[in-house]
C-alpha cells in the first residue's frame, strides 16, 4: 500500500505532540492516577511514528497498533521502535466488533485518510464500548473540493448527523472542517445523550493541510459527574476546545535552523506574536507581509511542538 510520508508533515507533527500534550495533562487529573492504567490503539501506518513519540513521552502507557494491509504490516514490524508495542494485523471493524475494554483505560486514534459514513459509526461504537476515562481522538479528511459536484451525494451519504440536512457542504476549508466537528458532535450526543450516565467531552480539535484538508477532534469519555473537574483541569491549557468551538487552524511555517534558532530568543510571545515576528526577521517568509506574520503567529503558538527535520548519511 502506497503511503505519504507522514512522518516528514509538520502540520501531523504537530498534530501527534498535541495529543501527547493531552495524554500528560491527563495524567494529573486526580480520580485518573497513574497513565499505566491506559493501553493505546492506533493505526501506526508503515513507520508507527506516533507510537514512537508515545513511548518517548508516556512509556507506562501499553500500545497496540491495528493494520489491515499485509506489506504495511511487514514495515511496521521492519520499523518497530521498542519491545513494548503489540502489532495486529487485522481490520478495524473486527477489531473493534471483538473488542471488550473489561474496565480497561484507553486511548483511541482513530486516523482516517477518508471520509465516509462509516467513520461516524466506528466513533459511535467506540463511544458505546470505553471505559469512563478513555480517551478517544478521530481525525477525518477535510477536503470541500471532493463535493464541489457532488452537494447530493454529501447530503444523502451524511444527513443522518448533519445539522441541516438540507444545506450544502461548505466550499471553503475551514468552515467545512467545523461541520464535520459539529457532526461527530451530533453523532457523539446521540449515542450518549444527556440521560445516560457517560458523556463524551471535548478537549480539543484542529484543522489542517496534510497534502490534503484534514480535521482531528480530541475528547474524553466520562462520568456527567466527573465532567466538571475534568473541564476545570483542561481549562487553562491554551489548546483546549471544551465547548464545541471552531476547530483551531494548525498552518506552521517552513523555517531553516538558522531562522528559528534567532526567533527562539523572542519566545515565548503572545502579544502581537506575528507581527513582533516579522519584525524581528526582517523579511517576509510568504507571499506578503500579512500571510506571514499570519504563518509566524502560528510558529509562535505551536514552536514547542515543531518538528526538527535534518539530512543525514546512513
Amino acid at each position: 500500500m502506497k503511503h505519504p510520508p507522514y512522518h516528514l508533515r509538520p502540520n501531523k507533527a504537530v498534530d501527534r505532540f498535541m495529543l501527547i500534550e493531552a495524554i500528560k495533562k491527563l495524567e494529573s487529573l486526580k480520580h485518573i492516577g497513574s497513565m499505566s492504567k491506559y493501553t493505546y490503539y492506533g493505526f501506526g501506518g508503515p513507520y508507527l511514528e506516533e507510537f514512537r513519540l508515545l513511548y518517548e513521552f508516556c512509556p507506562e502507557v501499553r500500545m497496540v497498533s491495528i493494520e489491515e494491509d499485509a506489506d504495511t504490516f511487514k514495515r511496521q514490524k521492519f520499523h518497530l521502535p521498542c519491545g513494548t508495542l503489540c502489532l495486529k494485523k487485522a481490520k478495524f471493524k473486527s477489531f473493534l466488533a471483538l473488542y471488550d475494554p473489561k474496565d480497561e483505560l484507553s486511548i483511541f486514534w482513530l486516523d482516517y485518510t477518508r471520509l465516509d459514513f462509516g467513520v461516524f459509526e466506528d466513533f459511535q461504537m467506540m463511544l458505546q464500548k470505553v471505559s469512563a476515562n478513555s480517551v478517544v481522538k478521530v481525525t477525518l479528511r477535510a477536503e470541500p473540493s471532493d463535493y464541489f459536484d457532488k452537494a447530493d451525494e454529501f447530503r444523502t451519504q451524511f444527513g443522518g448527523v448533519m445539522p441541516i440536512t438540507a444545506a450544502n457542504p461548505p466550499r471553503k476549508f475551514e468552515p467545512f472542517a467545523g461541520l464535520l466537528q459539529d457532526m461527530l458532535q451530533i453523532a457523539a450526543q446521540r449515542t450518549l445523550p444527556s440521560a445516560f450516565e457517560m458523556t463524551f467531552q471535548p478537549l480539543s480539535s484542529f484543522c489542517y493541510a496534510d497534502g490534503v484538508g484534514m480535521f482531528t477532534l480530541t475528547g474524553i469519555v466520562c462520568q456527567r459527574t466527573e465532567r466538571k473537574a475534568v473541564r476545570e483541569h483542561f481549562r487553562n491549557w491554551p489548546f483546549a476546545n471544551l465547548n464545541w468551538n471552531r476547530p483551531k487552524r494548525i498552518d506552521v511555517p517552513f523555517l531553516s535552523t538558522k531562522e528559528r534558532l534567532h526567533l527562539q530568543r523572542h519566545l515565548p510571545c503572545t502579544r502581537n506574536a506575528g507581527q513582533r515576528l516579522l519584525k524581528t526577521l526582517g523579511y517576509a517568509i510568504d507571499a506578503d507581509k500579512r500571510k506571514s506574520a499570519s504563518k509566524l503567529k502560528q510558529y509562535a503558538d505551536f514552536h514547542r511542538y515543531f518538528p526538527h527535520f535534518v539530512k543525514a548519511i546512513p
